[in-house]
């Protein structure tokens, strides 16, 4: 399992890992197809997140969207500061943080940036609102 550095899930969130803390927030992609983002809701201190299940929403002028755990693990911070600021995440999407994990496992399918980078720009993603 990789300790450090940042990685992406299809979803669209990214995840910053330090040894066997992780923060987790969405990337500049996700933020721009949502617009400007209105509400958050995140989950407690304490609780537990499992890879693909819901661990919160975001709530933008389009849409409302599920937040898929891209990692598992317990949750030890959250940023409460985009709790009275989402719209923080429009301005600085991978300085938004969400929550930081103490982290119990991490699938294989992340993907590193370049990777990433190479799916996004794929013509259907591009297209996809």
């Amino acid at each position: 399992m990789r300790k450090e550095g940042r990685l992406y899930s299809k979803k669209h969130l990214w995840v910053s890992l330090d040894g066997s803390k992780a923060t987790i927030g969405i990337t500049d992609f996700l933020q721009k197809k949502l617009g400007t983002i209105m509400f958050l809701n995140l989950p407690d201190v304490g609780d537990k997140l499992s890879v693909g299940e819901a661990f919160g929403d975001i709530e933008s002028k389009k849409t409302v969207m599920d937040l898929e755990a891209p990692i598992s693990g317990t949750v030890t911070r959250v940023n409460g500061n985009l709790l009275d600021r989402p719209d923080e995440i429009n301005v600085k999407p991978y300085e938004s943080w969400f929550v930081e994990i103490e982290m119990s496992f991490v699938p294989e399918d992340l993907e590193d940036e370049k990777a990433y980078q190479t799916h996004i720009s794929r013509p259907w993603m591009q297209d996809h609102d």
